[in-house]
């Protein structure tokens, strides 16, 4: 980890001398990049923990802090504190793993309401439409198990020796470790029944949004639960049902 850490500064570093950017390295040993100063650009202390400094305010009140935790989960951290709720709720944290996953916490959907009003994951309610045939769309989608390797070459140990992860959370974090397998829906097969669930990257790979995805299986249970509330009705009338 240590040769990842300083290959990564020999190369901020080549770059930082190219665009004539300040550098300075601390007494702490920590290393600004952009900056002479450990308040202002990349952040890249002894401990790996890289930031960017400082938080950004807009006029939202929507403060953003980005943290790439190199010693262990390797990831992006976005922490977004709002006073205005259609832009974001308080204390969204917005993680991007260095496997690629991501996830959220505190994270809500405010779609937009019969006033116009916006928000994120919004749609306008003036244009909205029912969800038809809801259970032929999900009986058109394949679920699939996968081979996993989401920690990559991480071992129990460096998990175990690890200062980021608070005791409590280990056994859980072992566990995942020892897992083996992955599970979801083959992208190519929903982007033709589901075409609205499917997005595209610009490194040609297929991205699905499985909140879109059981938004659909919601519809199809009340299709089928209405299916089954009429064949029972047809039980009834014929005294096959008690």
């Amino acid at each position: 980890m240590k040769k990842i850490l300083f290959a990564f500064a020999i190369v901020l570093l080549s770059v930082t001398v190219q665009a004539q950017t300040a550098l300075k390295v601390h007494s702490s040993g920590q290393l600004s990049l952009q900056s002479t100063t450990t308040s202002n650009g990349i952040q890249i202390p002894s401990n790996g923990v890289m930031s960017i400094e400082p938080n950004i305010t807009s006029a939202y009140l929507v403060t953003a802090q980005t943290k790439a935790f190199h010693l262990l989960s390797k990831s992006w951290v976005l922490n977004m504190i709002t006073s205005d709720p259609s832009l974001a709720p308080s204390g969204l944290l917005f993680y991007v793993n260095g496997n690629g996953n991501t996830y959220a916490s505190n994270y809500y959907v405010f779609n937009s309401g019969g006033n116009g009003s916006g928000g994120l994951g919004g749609g306008d309610t003036k244009n909205q439409s029912p969800i038809v045939e809801a259970t032929e769309l999900t009986l058109g989608m394949k679920g699939y198990y996968w081979d996993s390797d989401e920690f990559g070459e991480i071992t129990p140990e460096e998990l175990e020796n690890s200062e980021e992860i608070v005791p409590e959370a280990l056994d859980g974090i072992l566990k995942d470790l020892r897992r083996s397998k992955t599970i979801g829906l083959d992208a190519e097969v929903l982007e033709e029944v589901l075409p609205e669930a499917v997005r595209h990257t610009a490194e040609g790979n297929v991205g699905v949004n499985y909140n879109a995805v059981v938004t659909v299986l919601v519809e199809a249970f009340k299709e089928q639960q209405a299916k089954i509330e009429q064949m029972e009705a047809v039980l009834r009338e014929n005294g096959l049902l008690r």
